[in-house]
């Protein structure tokens, strides 16, 4: 299993109604991006999280299943419609998580 984490800063003028619009829109993908397994939506709780905020964690099976994750249209319209007017970076992280497999 692969665990996919995406640390999210925004704009510091972006509202908390677009973030949580943003954050609902990525839950939303589930069921509909067919290679996701879980996904959760966060605030970060780490001592420093103003720098980063939001965390995006997705549990998929493989890494050819993140690249389809990534190239699906439902998650690149997601990232384009309603991320990208907001985001100012990320951070992301691809990682095995053999304890769950």
């Amino acid at each position: 299993m692969i665990l996919h984490v995406v640390a999210f800063r925004f704009r510091p003028d972006t509202a908390d109604a677009l973030v949580e619009g943003a954050g609902a829109a990525l839950l939303a993908m589930k069921g509909r991006v067919p290679d996701i397994r879980e996904i959760n939506w966060t605030r970060n709780l780490a001592p420093g999280a103003d720098d980063y905020s939001h965390v995006l964690t997705v549990l998929l099976d493989d890494m050819a299943a993140v690249e389809r994750y990534a190239a699906h249209p439902v998650h690149q319209r997601v990232v384009a419609e309603v991320l990208a007017p907001i985001r100012e970076a990320r951070l992301a992280l691809d990682f095995e998580v053999p304890s769950l497999r």
